[in-house]
């Protein structure tokens, strides 16, 4: 059995890239061009692809993908110390994503330009990628010049909350926050080389996050699931490429995983603290309340108030934006491609919509 690894002597702090400060925002876009310029971008773009089909679809996905961006990051740490990988917090731009200040000049760059949907601002401006061969970074909203809508923090705070198993929360994640940036910024981000675009560093960084929310809702230690070589993986099982235990990973701030995550200043993030926290979500009716929200369910029966109930039905015209849009879908393609089961992808769809059906139709009101 794997021992749980020692604690780090010091951690870095990941914050949210628009928390940054220009010092700070210099360093990293600093160490990723010199990454770039010693082929790392090409390494870790390459690594990415021929691992895809046994570290997607399967318990493998978290632990890898963890390991893996903390790889990035050390390297990041050799060319200067003081490098911590970013994540973007997704959530205040989820209606559309592709008007967030991160994807600007300032920090990410936008949508590709020209016939070939080349990057030409931002941090990797007119770079060059060389794997699977020499083109330009390219993105591709999938609305032209817009992105459909991704998934709420009400949403991702539902799943955190109904997820019991590592196999039930990563497909959850998997098959919605994380294929859907993918799917909405395109270009070389739906593709298996997707590494080549600094954004899959900051969306998994973001991915991770939730993870470590959910270990810290009384999960830390739980792993479990189908592994490409094994029907359920366990805390020993080895994490593909880097022949590591499972329980490596398990804990931030031990063993290689010295970092931390920092909560974000823009936006209310209901991943920063309990659901039950929040009076809209706990006033929502019993039946919706309990179907998405089973642990603040639980928090309203034991304090027995009942007395904040929204209306169930909105009268007249309401306006959209003051409601949850509804998302984007993950696509079969997509779904085949990273060797999802097809149904169940259909299956969460149609869960995700029913989802945002309910909590409009109950009065529910989110702040962004």
């Amino acid at each position: 059995m794997a021992a749980r690894p020692s604690r780090c002597d010091s951690v870095v702090t990941r914050k949210e890239v628009r928390d940054l400060s220009s010092s700070e925002w210099k360093i990293v876009s600093d160490t990723i061009a010199r990454m770039q310029e010693l082929g790392w971008f090409t390494y870790f773009a390459s690594l990415h692809e021929i691992y895809f089909p046994v570290v997607h679809g399967q318990s493998q996905f978290l632990p890898f993908h963890r390991r893996l961006i903390r790889h990035f990051e050390m390297v990041g740490q050799r060319i200067n110390p003081e490098f911590a990988l970013p994540y973007w917090n997704e959530f205040p731009d989820y209606r559309n994503p592709a008007k967030s200040k991160v994807l600007t000049d300032r920090l990410l760059g936008g949508n590709g330009q020209g016939g070939d949907k080349c990057v030409m601002d931002g941090v990797q401006a007119n770079w060059t990628m060389h794997y699977p061969s020499d083109h330009c970074l390219r993105r591709d909203f999938d609305r032209g010049d817009a992105i459909q809508a991704w998934h709420s923090t009400e949403f991702i705070q539902s799943v955190i909350q109904r997820s019991d198993t590592m196999a039930v929360f990563r497909e959850s994640i998997e098959n919605s926050q994380h294929g859907m940036a993918h799917l909405g910024i395109r270009g070389d981000m739906v593709s298996r080389h997707s590494a080549n675009d600094f954004i899959f560093m900051l969306h998994h960084a973001f991915v991770d996050r939730i993870w470590a929310v959910w270990q810290d809702d009384g999960h830390e230690s739980t792993f479990d699931g189908p592994g490409p070589n094994e029907p359920n993986m366990t805390k020993d099982s080895r994490i593909m490429f880097f022949n590591e235990s499972v329980e490596s990973v398990l804990s931030l701030g031990r063993g290689l995983m010295c970092y931390e995550y920092e909560d974000p200043e823009e936006g209310s993030d209901l991943l920063a603290k309990r659901a039950g926290a929040s009076s809209a979500l706990a006033a929502l009716p019993n039946d919706v309340l309990c179907r998405w929200y089973p642990q603040t369910c639980s928090e309203v029966a034991v304090a027995g108030d009942t007395s904040a109930v929204p209306r169930t039905e909105t009268d007249g015209l309401v306006d959209p934006q003051s409601q949850l849009p509804m998302p984007a879908e993950i696509s079969d393609d997509f779904a085949r491609m990273h060797g999802f089961n097809v149904d169940e992808v259909r299956r969460m769809n149609a869960m995700a919509k029913q989802f945002v059906t309910e909590m409009n139709a109950a009065g529910y009101r989110p702040k962004h």
